[in-house]
């Protein structure tokens, strides 16, 4: 019964996640359309920046960016989660994927998958639960470009709102912290 359980459970979030990022992009591609203003420069394609206020808990991310065209940005990267709660500690290693639209100007939203492979190691019980997760971020947010002695910087501005969408074994009492957290995230980063 517990695995009929998750398969119900994993298929839900995915169907959610589903619809969030076919809404995300059709409604920025329409909105991006009307507006027709682009943001990203031709001449710059490439981006690496990192977050300066995620590691206030305890999560150290570096974050690539392509821009294919003027109105979007694809984002790799990777992360070490060590953060620690009242169940236990983290030790996520993680890959970052994600997609950024610009609707005008420097506002755009934005969406990371943050796949991982976490040995959870749990206070509740004092066992390790190693396993794969999957962590999603939406953000709204802002991009502030400028020139310094001949070097593009920018710096991103996107609060966004963070969730579980899967893990594989769970420790004790995982259930009861699972919810949405708000994500203060600001990256500073250079364009190549």
């Amino acid at each position: 019964m517990p695995r009929y359980t998750n398969r119900i459970s994993i298929m839900n979030s995915v169907t959610k996640i589903s619809l969030f990022v076919a809404f995300m992009l059709i409604s920025a591609n329409v909105f991006g359309q009307k507006v027709g203003n682009s943001f990203n420069k031709p001449d710059k394609s490439w981006g690496i920046g990192t977050s300066i206020t995620y590691p206030m808990a305890d999560i150290y991310m570096i974050q690539g960016s392509y821009s294919p065209g003027e109105h979007s940005d694809i984002l790799c990267g990777a992360a070490f989660q060590n953060w620690e709660n009242n169940q236990g500690r983290a030790h996520a290693y993680t890959l970052l994927l994600g997609y950024r639209r610009f609707i005008w100007r420097g506002l755009h939203t934005e969406m990371e998958l943050w796949p991982a492979y976490n040995p959870f190691r749990s206070s509740i019980d004092g066992k390790t639960y190693t396993g794969l997760e999957l962590w999603m971020s939406v953000r709204v947010g802002y991009k502030l470009e400028f020139n310094t002695s001949g070097i593009d910087l920018y710096i991103l501005a996107q609060p966004g709102i963070g969730f579980g969408v899967f893990r594989d074994n769970p420790w004790p009492d995982k259930e009861k912290d699972d919810k949405a957290v708000f994500e203060p995230q600001m990256i500073v980063g250079i364009k190549l």
